[in-house]
C-alpha cells in the first residue's frame, strides 16, 4: 500500500493462534534471530582480524615462518620495514596499460568499487551510465589493476580476477605487474588503511587541479616488497582468511533464508508447532 494510517491498519485481519502457540512460535523465531546475530558478530570479528593481519603482514611487523629471523628495520616515509625487504616505486614493478577499444568490440563495461572490486557497471549503478560509443574506453584484461583517477583516495582500486576482459571509462588508470611482484600481494597492500592514506596524500599533492591521481604521480608511490616466496605465502594466508569469511557469509545467507521460510510456514499455520 502506498500509505498506511491507523484507520486502515485497524481493518487488517491477522492470523491469531492460541496464546501458548504464539509464544512457542516466537521462541522458535527468536532462536533463529540469535543464531543470525551471532553469525554476524563472527563475520565482523573475522574481518577485524583480517584487517589487523593485513596491516601487520604487509609491513613486516609480523613475519611468517621461516622469514622471522631478522628483526632490524629500515624507516620510510609512511612505515618501517624489515631490513631485508625492498621498497621500490610502483613504476619499478608495474607498467601502465592504455589499450583502447578501437575495434568497437562489444565487451562488458566495468566499474570499480572499494569493497567489491570490478563489477559490471549497469549492475553496480542500477542503470546504464556509460556512453553508447565505447571506442575510446580502455580495455582491461585479467590480472591487470585499475582505478578511477578521481576516486582512488576512497580506496576504489581493483584487480581484475573474475573476468578475462572488459572495458572501463577513459578516466581509469590501468597497469600490470612485472615478474617481481605477485598481483594478489600488491592488491592486498593497496587495500590497507595505510595506502588509503597514501593515496589521499598523493592526490592532494598532485598538480591535477581536478583532484585526480594520474599514473605519473601514482607511479612514484613506494611499495613494501619482500621476496617472491614471502609475497606468495602472505597472499595465501590472506586468501585463507577471505575464504573463511566467505564461508561464514554463506552460512548467514542460508540462516536468513531458512528463517524467512520458517516464518512463512509458522505464521500462516502451514506448519503447526507441538505444544
Amino acid at each position: 500500500m502506498a500509505s498506511l494510517n491507523t484507520q486502515l491498519l485497524s481493518s487488517v485481519y491477522i492470523s491469531l493462534p492460541p496464546y501458548h502457540e504464539q509464544k512457542k512460535i516466537a521462541d522458535i523465531l527468536s532462536s533463529w534471530d540469535e543464531a543470525i546475530e551471532q553469525t554476524r558478530k563472527l563475520i565482523a570479528a573475522k574481518k577485524r582480524r583480517k584487517k589487523a593481519l593485513m596491516q601487520q603482514l604487509l609491513t613486516g611487523k609480523r613475519r611468517l615462518r621461516p622469514y622471522a629471523k631478522r628483526n632490524r628495520k629500515k624507516s620510510y616515509r609512511f612505515f618501517d620495514l624489515p631490513e631485508d625487504w625492498a621498497c621500490p616505486q610502483i613504476k619499478e614493478i608495474a607498467l601502465e596499460c592504455s589499450e583502447r577499444n578501437t575495434g568497437r568490440d562489444n565487451l562488458p563495461v566495468l566499474a570499480c568499487s572499494k569493497h567489491l572490486g570490478f563489477v559490471e557497471s549497469s549492475e553496480y549503478f542500477g542503470k546504464r551510465v556509460f556512453s553508447e560509443d565505447t571506442s575510446n574506453y580502455k580495455i582491461i584484461r585479467r590480472g591487470q589493476f585499475g582505478f578511477p583517477s578521481n576516486h582512488i583516495e576512497e580506496g576504489s582500486i581493483g584487480l581484475l580476477q573474475k573476468q578475462d576482459i572488459g572495458l572501463v571509462s577513459p578516466i581509469y588508470t590501468l597497469f600490470k605487474c612485472n615478474e617481481n611482484i605477485i598481483p594478489e600481494y600488491l592488491y592486498a597492500v593497496f587495500k590497507t588503511d595505510t595506502y588509503r592514506h597514501i593515496f589521499k596524500v598523493s592526490t592532494n599533492a598532485s598538480v591535477d587541479r581536478r583532484g585526480s591521481l594520474r599514473w605519473r604521480e601514482f607511479s612514484l608511490i613506494h611499495i613494501p616488497m619482500p621476496t617472491i616466496e614471502e609475497q606468495e605465502d602472505i597472499a595465501n594466508v590472506l586468501k585463507t582468511s577471505d575464504d573463511e569469511i566467505l564461508q561464514i557469509e554463506a552460512k548467514l545467507k542460508a540462516l536468513e533464508k531458512q528463517k524467512r521460510g520458517l516464518m512463512q510456514k509458522l505464521l500462516t499455520g502451514e506448519v503447526r508447532v507441538t505444544l
